[in-house]
């Protein structure tokens, strides 16, 4: 007979923490993709207005090549952002309760941080070419 042992507390949290992570790094790749797309495609049409068909041509690159890039950044930043939740499986770390909670934020910060920047750019960089500035546009941020 195999006697079998009921999970610790750590080991609960730290599944939860790592299943977090991953369905962060899951929903940034789907939902974040077709976001970025859709931001960057509504500001080129606002900057530039109707668009020609080699314009469209180039956007659709550009847009298949952020669905095979959007999904990497996402899982990248999920994994770096597990090395916080990391940090919580340290002796001095394992028994309390709020710089656990405090590295838990911080891990979803980091895997929602990657593509958030990346969306940023795209919308920068891509969808307000020239001297285009988009209504109410942060003045932080490259036009």
């Amino acid at each position: 007979m195999i006697e079998r042992r009921t999970p610790q507390a750590r080991e609960v949290y730290w599944t939860f923490g790592c299943g977090l992570s991953a369905i962060i790094a899951i929903a940034c790749e789907t939902f974040g993709t077709f976001l970025d797309i859709r931001l960057v495609a509504r500001a080129q049409l606002y900057c530039l207005g109707d668009l020609s068909s080699g314009e469209n041509f180039a956007g659709t690159i550009w847009a298949l090549s952020r669905i095979a890039i959007f999904p990497v950044v996402s899982v990248l930043s999920a994994l770096l952002a597990l090395s916080f939740h990391l940090l919580t499986r340290l002796p001095w770390l394992a028994g309390r309760i709020w710089p656990g909670l405090i590295l838990l934020v911080l891990t979803v910060a980091g895997s929602i941080a990657g593509p958030m920047a990346m969306t940023l750019y795209d919308v920068a960089a891509e969808g307000t070419p020239g001297d285009c500035v988009l209504p109410w546009w942060p003045s932080w941020l490259p036009s």
